[in-house]
């Protein structure tokens, strides 16, 4: 259906540019120049105040005398440009108005059809995304998807887009895979020394690669060692600074209770971090010891 119109349409405006003159402007350029000449120099003190204000009235008598023939002027200047332009105006509302008419409608029939390749691209990726083993939320809609040059005549997808949706599912498919693999190498690492692995694989997260975790983890580990020789180191010396070098039974001591104490040697085999502890106990209960070393 064809709806072409023809622009070649007969149209134009007759006018004429206005010559606007003053008539005996010589008079007049002569009046202003007298008028000017004559109160220009003119200095008025405190008792001439009457006759400055006299002065004044003169002076605005002849600028609204000018300046109304202005403003008639312009008056009868612009009637004709304004009645010209409210008859132009008319007209192009009225094209303006069946444009917007047509646009509405070619904005609907656009918002249809956009709707209309989102779902055949949904369906694509929905394939796709089983093949790679992935959900299909996991592909972001790119909008150049929806754009016209993005399906065939029989509303298609191009070759160009499918392999754009192909290989994103590849790349979504290949970062899971790899996140899987740092993530075991870092939670193996971790649990060769007997750590939470948690904390460490977390890092992944944020960006970062088994092969940059690992120092990490290595430099965690040698802290936590030293840290825990030195309290090894600090237990023992307190051990032996209680230490007695005979074997020493308990001797009941004189207290305010009739409950009676009874004494027996234990033999004890502990790292040293286990026998602080037991030493603490001890201590705490108010109980009476001795240590031999063997």
């Amino acid at each position: 259906m064809s709806n072409e119109l023809s622009t070649e349409v007969i149209f134009d405006v007759n006018y004429q540019p206005s010559v606007i003159e003053i008539v005996n402007e010589d008079q007049l350029s002569k009046l202003i120049n007298v008028t000017v000449q004559r109160f220009e120099g003119l200095v008025f003190n405190e008792e001439d105040i009457a006759d400055a204000k006299k002065a004044r009235a003169e002076l605005n008598r002849i600028f609204d005398l000018i300046d109304s023939k202005r403003i008639e002027v312009k008056k009868e200047f612009s009637e004709p440009l304004a009645a010209f332009e409210k008859q132009i105006k008319a007209y192009s509302d009225e094209i303006k108005l069946a444009s917007k008419g047509i646009a509405d409608q070619i904005k609907e029939f656009e918002a249809k059809t956009k709707e209309e390749r989102k779902t055949i691209v949904l369906a694509f990726i929905k394939k796709q995304a089983s093949k790679a083993e992935i959900k299909p939320n996991e592909i972001s809609l790119q909008s150049n998807w929806l754009n016209a040059s993005s399906f065939t005549a029989k509303n298609n997808l191009t070759r160009k887009i499918e392999e754009e949706i192909i290989a994103e599912c590849i790349a979504i498919k290949q970062e899971k895979e790899n996140y899987e693999q740092q993530k075991s190498l870092v939670e193996s690492y971790v649990k060769a020394y007997g750590l939470e692995p948690m904390a460490w694989i977390s890092l992944i997260d944020e960006g970062l690669t088994a092969a940059q975790i690992f120092p990490k983890i290595d430099q965690a580990v040698k802290e936590l060692r030293e840290k825990e020789e030195k309290e090894i180191e600090k237990t023992e010396k307190q051990i032996k600074q209680t230490a007695t070098p005979e074997r020493a039974v308990g001797t009941p001591q004189e207290i305010d209770t009739d409950e009676p104490k009874y004494s027996f040697s234990l033999n004890i085999t502990g790292t040293a971090k286990q026998l602080s502890v037991i030493k603490q106990t001890i201590e705490s209960l108010g109980v009476e010891y001795s240590v031999e070393m063997n």
